[in-house]
């Protein structure tokens, strides 16, 4: 075969491939992750310690079970703690409303540490804007190695309570002092009106990602497909995503398998590797 029919196969054969199954600089893959990963109060990427108990309100009662049920089976198979109890008490919020915004005036005046950590009233008014149509808050909290609590939120320190407790018990290791971030309530807020040209999978899918983990860029077009690309119709308009993505699959999987109490650098490297490992399975 001569050199110019070689190249011609070659062209050919990995125009057949499909995009995915190629390989995925590091670059792309370390930019999904800056964009799916928000950083907590303590400077590193938070996720669920206890068991996630989700709560759907504001669709009809099939609508209700199979979120419930999504949100459950997709914390399951990443990973992710579940409250086995159907009964439980609520920690996620999954709520449908035709007015979002007047919801979140609603948590920012009453509830205000359920937006998240913030600094400044300035901040926590701009964390508060409704911006997507499918948009999560979580509340956070600090633990130190000893298992004290401490909740993200400025006025923490002077509740008087057990949970109003410094956590402050570290390592002093550069790899990982051994304090770590974890959620203890979130909200998701979608507004049915803007959401009727897309089917109930997809949604639930998009809804449990949110659930699980708090992006700090959801409409970033990454290289990499993502199930948070549903909602933006500046993105993947030639070939929409139908559910989760391998690489937020991936992303799940590492998030719940790495140490939380290592650096961020360190946790990041973790989830990279799952991704990896996810984009190379398929």
């Amino acid at each position: 075969m001569d050199r110019r029919r070689k190249f011609l196969w070659i062209a050919v054969f990995l125009a057949a491939v499909p995009a995915q199954a190629q390989a995925v600089s590091d670059s792309a893959i370390g930019e999904f992750v800056d964009s799916h990963s928000s950083i907590a109060r303590l400077g590193k990427i938070a996720r669920w310690e206890e068991g996630v108990c989700p709560a759907v309100t504001g669709l009809p009662a099939n609508f209700v079970k199979f979120i419930t049920k999504r949100v459950r089976d997709v914390a399951a198979a990443t990973g992710a703690p579940v409250n086995s109890s159907e009964s439980c008490k609520a920690n996620i919020d999954i709520v449908f409303t035709t007015k979002p915004q007047e919801l979140l005036d609603g948590i920012r005046a009453k509830q205000p540490v359920m937006l998240g950590y913030y600094d400044s009233s300035e901040q926590a008014d701009r964390m508060a804007k409704v911006s997507y149509v499918i948009q999560a808050w979580h509340a956070t909290q600090t633990v130190d190695l000893r298992g004290n609590v401490l909740i993200d939120s400025r006025n923490a320190e002077n509740s008087g309570s057990a949970m109003g407790t410094r956590a402050q018990n570290s390592t002093g290791s550069r790899l990982g002092d051994g304090m770590h971030s974890s959620y203890y309530r979130a909200v998701v807020v979608a507004n049915p009106d803007r959401l009727g040209d897309y089917e109930i999978g997809p949604l639930a899918d998009h809804i449990a990602f949110v659930a699980l983990a708090q992006a700090t860029a959801p409409d970033a077009c990454t290289p990499l497909p993502s199930i948070l690309d549903l909602t933006n119709a500046a993105c993947r308009k030639d070939a929409p995503v139908k559910g989760l993505t391998p690489a937020d699959t991936g992303y799940l999987r590492g998030l719940y398998q790495v140490d939380p109490g290592a650096s961020l650098r360190t946790q990041k490297d973790g989830i990279i590797f799952h991704i990896k490992d996810a984009l190379t399975a398929r």
